[in-house]
């Protein structure tokens, strides 16, 4: 994504708009020069409905968003995708603005079979479009992911050769360790239908991707195991983040892992002599963006990407201020690079 805006820099680590409200998984669409719109740029979160956050009774629909004229002040627009958020868990919307066609804001999402623990079961990649950046989006029926059983976090953006990729997280239980990973898929250009078979990014490897040491999971078919004396240790690798290309020309994918109500942090991978993309993010080290309590930041992650008018980098993430008990707050945070050409997030000034 490339912004027609610098960022100043006093943004970074700020919450875009504070509020005592969950504003998880966030993704920033920025309107092409030339497109039409009431706003330059809007921030689409992942909310639980069942509250405002505020106290009060939420508003039907899902998916709130943020606008904004210059990437420093926001304005909160309400839900933007038509569906009961009360009832279904509505997750981790991605918001592409796709020229040529009649509907040209296109958004990718997944919903489960409920709420609370329901909220994990039968989350698959859909689509919605609108004919506008604030919605309402309405569901066009494409299921990206028929047969899979758990698609969450789509993020799509352009490959080296110029085609479209999207990359996801899915569940991996065909041997240890257990958890959710990230796969990557050719998809067309209208973001209907997916093109390939996914391809591996990364499965859970490192202590730190830990989500739940004995995790009970009784809606999985996990061979050998059984829920009713059993519980598995559940690592995470998610929230992908495509298309980015170091200084030295390497491909480079974000991801986030641990748990988001604990632990949770952002790695990357980085694409070696060879081409394989390598997890530089291990040990406890090579953090792109961890928790910094002295600055009151805590729990970061599940961040999207953007390049500013400056040639600056930046994503677009939550994280918990104040307290790790927070609720989650979307923040704009300066991305940068090593001379190894490593990805990190410089700490606030």
């Amino acid at each position: 994504m490339t912004s027609s805006e610098a960022v100043p820099g006093p943004a970074s680590y700020r919450p875009l708009f504070p509020e005592p409200a969950d504003q998880g998984d966030p993704y920033l669409l920025a309107i092409p020069d030339g497109v039409a719109a009431d706003y330059r740029y809007y921030v689409y979160v992942t909310r639980d409905q069942t509250s405002d956050g505020r106290g009060g009774t939420a508003t039907p629909g899902a998916f709130p968003a943020f606008a904004s004229h210059d990437l420093v002040t926001w304005r909160p627009l309400g839900p933007t995708l038509a569906g009961d958020a009360t009832r279904y868990a509505f997750w981790a919307p991605c918001v592409r603005y796709v020229a040529g066609l009649e509907r040209p804001y296109v958004m990718l999402y997944s919903h489960g079979a409920g709420i609370g623990e329901q909220a994990h079961i039968g989350h698959q990649i859909r689509r919605a479009d609108s004919d506008r950046p604030e919605g309402p989006f309405v569901d066009t029926g494409h299921v990206l992911t028929p047969d899979t059983d758990f698609a969450i976090d789509a993020d799509v953006y352009a490959a080296p050769d110029g085609s479209l990729r999207m990359a996801y997280a899915t569940d991996f239980v065909d041997r240890e360790p257990y958890g959710t990973g990230i796969v990557e898929v050719a998809v067309s250009d209208d973001l209907t239908r997916v093109l390939s078979p996914p391809g591996l990014l990364a499965r859970p490897s490192e202590n730190w991707h830990l989500f739940d040491a004995a995790r009970r999971m009784p809606w999985k078919d996990i061979p050998g195991v059984d829920w009713r004396t059993d519980t598995v240790r559940w690592s995470t690798v998610e929230g992908p983040v495509g298309g980015l290309v170091n200084p030295q020309g390497r491909r480079v994918y974000l991801y986030s892992g641990g748990c988001y109500f604990g632990f949770y942090a952002v790695g990357a991978l980085v694409e070696d002599d060879a081409g394989t993309l390598v997890n530089v993010t291990r040990d406890g080290r090579g953090f792109v963006l961890g928790s910094l309590p002295e600055h009151g930041v805590h729990a970061p992650g599940h961040c999207d990407w953007f390049r500013a008018a400056d040639g600056r980098e930046w994503l677009v993430t939550h994280a918990r201020f104040g307290s790790p008990e927070a609720p989650r707050n979307a923040c704009l945070v300066e991305l940068r690079w090593d001379q190894d050409g490593l990805p990190y997030c410089p700490p606030p000034a």
